[in-house]
C-alpha cells in the first residue's frame, strides 16, 4: 500500500514534486492524505510521527515511511522499471543528480523566498505567521520567511532567489541549446518532476517571462512540460487561476517592476551568470 501525506495546492513546491512523479510512472493505486498546512496539520502528534520537522510530502510505503521530496520522487522511480526517469549509466545519473541537488539547495529556497515575500504577505495575516513560526523546527526556515514577511523586497533573499533562478535558467538554456528536448537528453526524467513545480509558482505570479523572455530553449523546454499529463494534474489543485485577479497574480503584479530591477541588478554584478 502507498500512502503520500501531501498539500493538495497549486503551489505546494515539494508535494507536487512527488505527484508528478507518480504521475510519470504511471503510478495511481496510491493513498491521499491531505495536509493543511495554514490548519496547522502538520504539527499534529500522529504527522510528526511520520514526519518529524512538521513538512510535506511524506510518502508512506506497507508502513515504511520516507521522507523529503527529492528522495520521495528517487524511491517512486525505483517502484516500476519502466518508463524510467533515471538513465542507466551512472554518469548521466551523476549529472542527473547534481541538477536535483541544485534545485534542492538553491531552486528551493528561491521559490520559497519568492512566495512568502508575494502571496503570504499579501495574502495571509501576520498573527498567523507568528503563530506558525513558534512551531517550525527549522532555524534558517524560520529567517528566511520572517525575512521576507517583515522586510519584503529588502529582503536579501529576495536578491538571492532572483540570482538563484537566473543561474539556474542560464544552465538549462545552454544544456539545451544543442536541440535535445529534455535537461537529461530524449527522455523527460526526475529533473523535470523536481523542477517543474518549483517553476509553476513563477508562472503563477507572473514573472517567469522575467527569465525566459530571452532563453528560447528553456521556454520551449517549460511548454513541453506545462503540456505532460503530469502537469495537467497540478492545474486541477486549489490557487490555480487565469485570473488576473487571482492572488498570484495579483502579488506578482505588485512586485514585477522591482524584480526586473534585482534581475539587471544581479546581471550587471554577476555578468559571466551566462
Amino acid at each position: 500500500m502507498l500512502e503520500l501525506y501531501y498539500l493538495e495546492e497549486a503551489d505546494s513546491i515539494c508535494s507536487n514534486r512527488a505527484v508528478m512523479t507518480l504521475a510519470e510512472k504511471g503510478i495511481d493505486d496510491w493513498i491521499a492524505h491531505k495536509i493543511i498546512l495554514m490548519d496547522g496539520d502538520q504539527f499534529t502528534p500522529e504527522y510528526q510521527k511520520l514526519n518529524p520537522k512538521s513538512q510535506v510530502p511524506t510518502l508512506v510505503h506497507d508502513g515504511r515511511v520516507v521522507r523529503e521530496s527529492s528522495i520521495i520522487c528517487r524511491y517512486i522511480d525505483g517502484l516500476k522499471q519502466d518508463p524510467a526517469l533515471m538513465p542507466a549509466d551512472a554518469v548521466e545519473r551523476a549529472y542527473l543528480e547534481e541538477w536535483i541537488k541544485d534545485c534542492d539547495e538553491s531552486g528551493y529556497q528561491a521559490t520559497a523566498s519568492i512566495n512568502f515575500v508575494t502571496k503570504f504577505r499579501l495574502a495571509v495575516p501576520i498573527e498567523k505567521m507568528e503563530a506558525r513560526w513558534k512551531q517550525v523546527t527549522d532555524i534558517d526556515r524560520i529567517h528566511r520567511q520572517q525575512s521576507c514577511i517583515r522586510e519584503g523586497l529588502d529582503s536579501l533573499y529576495v536578491l538571492r532567489a532572483v540570482g538563484a533562478w537566473e543561474r539556474i535558467f542560464a544552465k538549462a538554456e545552454k544544456t539545451l541549446s544543442d536541440g535535445r528536448p529534455w535537461i537529461m537528453g530524449d527522455a523527460i526524467s526526475l529533473v523535470e518532476t523536481t523542477h517543474a513545480p518549483f517553476i509553476k509558482v513563477l508562472d503563477l505570479l507572473r514573472l517567469l517571462n522575467l527569465w525566459l523572455e530571452d532563453r528560447p530553449h528553456v521556454q520551449a523546454w517549460w511548454d513541453r512540460i506545462t503540456e505532460r499529463d503530469s502537469y495537467k494534474l497540478l492545474e486541477e489543485y486549489p490557487g490555480q487561476s487565469e485570473d488576473e485577479d487571482a492572488p498570484h497574480a495579483v502579488a506578482g503584479k505588485k512586485v514585477a517592476a522591482k524584480f526586473k530591477e534585482l534581475l539587471v541588478d544581479y546581471r550587471a554584478l554577476m555578468p559571466t551568470a551566462d
